[in-house]
């Protein structure tokens, strides 16, 4: 025991170093050490595995630390672990990377940013296409991005680049040149100003700050700053305040959907802080198509907006007739704000999780898929299941069932009510097996997925038939 604190407490001082390179486990309490060595020794040299023990008796908690000498063995090491099962056992375990000292217990929403994205000093010549080619030379590149002046354009020296695998921004970390200085950037706050707008990451094009910007010129004579939109019953909340983001100043944003007993079309009050960019809103987003096929209403909500009645009937019908006549242009304008911020159309509905972005697979993802398959008869039987985690938010259930069938043997994929994670049933544990092994970590339609095997639910169901068959 005192050699082992001996040991633990020489290795104090480096737990961090190199950054990433330990992880944090969650197993069975029957796990020993030499079952996680044995599972976890081939990804790379092992510095240290401590099992977490009860100080009074001095059993297994069921969390263990295992500590590699690169980030890069750490990273492999998670990728191909999490959600297998070790030691003859039936439980899976649950890896991730242990939080750093100076991070303690706390974690951000957006955590898995931490081991993606890279903080890169470059030279001030340096173009994005180059940084670019350079970088994807270790792994397949979300973004790289370099950061330039508001106002002259001119790069300030540094840059970001995000992988989607956290295993190629680890080769990345440790063998670009020296002279990039890399080191793994921290996830961006919720609310912070995003240093990379304009750049083809969908974080940074929802978070333009206005201050940075000049007052667009548009007319607004009666000083609105609350809007209503109408629009298709397919988006929800994040999604639409997305959208509304893309223009500087929002400050509110709330949707509600109507018609029973199945919502018709949704209802958003919208407000901004400054009277000209909700009306630069109104001009830019009212008659856009989100999603495709459906046009958004966007109108000014000042007192009376809604009594348009009466005598006042035939200047509605006017204004009607004449925002016809508009919508075309305001389609375009909606399109070049959109495509300005790096993105087209397109592109912006996949991200948002509309519409698959058509690729060789059909379905815009950062992992290659196998082709299409039929799915399971309802009838057949669960043999395995996934726990499906969506992160911000789920893509629409054609997109998920598309993704999923693909392993065959699926019976379904449904996420749980006003949640953002849920379980896809297969009536093979092969092709469950598979979905996780390629599905866990990656982005279907800009969207984070993590990809778990689900607790087992068989002895329950025993237990109630056999309470079932008692006379």
């Amino acid at each position: 025991m005192t050699d082992r604190s001996d040991r633990r407490s020489s290795l104090s001082s480096n737990l961090d170093e190199p950054p990433n390179s330990r992880l944090f486990i969650i197993g069975s309490k029957l796990l020993c050490e030499d079952d996680f060595r044995k599972a976890f020794e081939e990804f790379g040299n092992i510095e240290e595995i401590w099992l977490v023990r009860d100080r009074q008796t001095g059993e297994s908690k069921g969390v263990t630390y295992i500590k590699y000498s690169k980030t890069s063995e750490a990273a492999r090491a998670l990728e191909a672990m999490n959600g297998k099962c070790i030691g003859n056992l039936n439980r899976s375990i649950r890896v991730m990377i242990a939080a750093s000292r100076d991070q303690g217990s706390k974690r951000d929403s957006n955590e898995e940013e931490r081991t993606l994205r890279l903080f890169v000093v470059v030279p001030k010549n340096m173009t994005d296409s180059e940084l670019y080619d350079y970088f994807k030379t270790f792994g397949d590149i979300d973004y790289a991005t370099i950061m330039r002046d508001k106002e002259s354009h001119e790069s300030k020296g540094f840059a970001y680049v995000k992988y989607f695998k956290f295993s190629h921004a680890a080769v990345a970390f440790e063998r670009c040149d020296k002279k990039y200085k890399a080191v793994f950037a921290e996830p961006r706050k919720p609310n912070m100003k995003s240093e990379d707008k304009f750049s083809n990451s969908w974080n940074s094009l929802s978070k333009i700050n206005s201050s940075a910007l000049p007052l667009p010129t548009v007319s607004n004579p009666s000083g609105y700053t609350k809007l209503i939109a109408i629009v298709s019953p397919q988006v929800n909340q994040d999604q639409l305040w997305k959208l509304f983001d893309i223009v500087p100043g929002l400050d509110y944003c709330h949707l509600r959907l109507e018609g029973r007993p199945k919502p018709n079309k949704g209802v958003a009050s919208v407000v901004y802080n400054n009277s000209q960019w909700a009306a630069y809103a109104k001009e830019k987003l009212h008659g856009f198509e989100y999603p495709p096929g459906n046009r958004i209403i966007v109108k000014p909500d000042h007192e009376g907006i809604q009594n348009f009645e009466g005598s006042r009937s035939s200047s509605s019908d006017r204004q009607k007739h004449s925002d016809i006549f508009q919508i075309a242009e305001t389609i375009a304008q909606a399109s070049n704000l959109i495509q300005a911020a790096g993105l087209s159309p397109d592109v912006l509905q996949a991200r948002l999780g509309l519409i698959p972005l058509s690729k060789e697979s059909g379905i815009n993802c950062s992992v290659k898929l196998p082709d299409p398959q039929p799915l399971a008869s309802a009838n057949e039987e669960t043999v395995s299941r996934c726990f499906i985690v969506c992160t911000p938010n789920p893509p629409p259930p054609s997109v998920l069932k598309d993704v999923f069938s693909r392993f065959g043997n699926l019976i379904d994929v449904y996420m749980l009510n006003n949640r953002n994670c849920g379980f896809a049933k297969y009536a093979s544990k092969e092709s469950a097996e598979n979905a996780i092994r390629i599905l866990h970590g990656a982005e279907v339609s800009g969207i984070r997925i993590k990809v778990l095997k689900a607790e087992e639910k068989q002895e329950h169901n025993r237990k109630r038939q056999r309470v079932e068959e008692k006379p």
